[in-house]
Formats: structure tokens, sequence, C-alpha cells
């Protein structure tokens, strides 16, 4: 009887094997690098410019002040001294202005080409044309 016997002993416990100091130190060290390298490339950036400023040639007040660009209809304008394709800064605005002139060749009467006599007719007029005549067969 005193074979079957046992004394219960707990089991043991095992760890997960994460060092959660670890990872808190990770993190900190991280934030602080990022932080870091954040700050050195702002200085650096504003070393540079003032490098730049210091070394600009002031112009003589003959010369006419450089016309600012603007943006106007989606597109840079005003700056006529760069020769350069036309850049789209606010491609919403220019969809939109293509969509709503899109709309005013599909909904309107208009000429395609005086010379010839070939006009534009409403796309649903179109329709309503086709449905009435029929196509031509060949």
């Amino acid at each position: 009887m005193a074979d079957t016997k046992h004394h219960a002993r707990p089991a043991p416990v095992e760890g997960d094997g994460v060092s959660y100091s670890g990872l808190v130190w990770f993190i900190v060290i991280l934030t602080a690098t990022t932080l870091f390298c954040q700050l050195l490339v702002w200085g650096v950036f504003e070393w540079m410019d003032a490098r730049a400023r210091s070394r600009d040639v002031t112009l003589p007040a003959i010369v006419a002040t450089p016309v600012e660009p603007a943006i106007i209809d989606g597109r840079i304008e005003g700056d006529t001294s760069r020769p350069g394709p036309a850049i789209l800064v606010n491609e919403p605005t220019t969809l939109r202005m293509f969509r709503e002139a899109e709309e005013l060749e599909l909904t309107t009467y208009g000429w395609v080409d005086r010379n010839t006599g070939v006009v534009r007719i409403p796309i649903e007029r179109a329709k309503a044309l086709i449905l009435e005549r029929g196509l031509k067969a060949r």
C-alpha cells in the first residue's frame, strides 16, 4: 500500500520564453533612435537652407520680381520662365472638368465640323432615332 500513495507535487511551470523587459528596452531604444534620426535630418536641412540663403545673390532693384506660380484649375500657372510639362497638382478638379465637358458633348446639339455639315445631337435623341428608324442592314 505504501507504493500506491503518491504525494501530489505541483507540475513545474515553464516560462513562455519571452523577455518582456527586453521588448520594452527594444521599443524605448527604437523610439529614441527614430527621434534622433528625425532631429538629425531636420538639422541638416536647416543647415543646408541657411548655406543656400547665404550664397544667394541679391538682385538689383531694376530686375523684376519673379512670378509666384499659382494652382488654377488643377494646374500650375504663372511661371513661364521654365518650360516643361504641365504638371497636374489637383487631379480630382481636372477629372471633374473633363467629365463636365464630356457630359456637355453628350447632352447638347453642336457642330462637329461646320465645313462638311457634320453635327452632334444628344445621346438620348440619337437612341430614340435608332429605335424609331432602325439600323441599316448590310
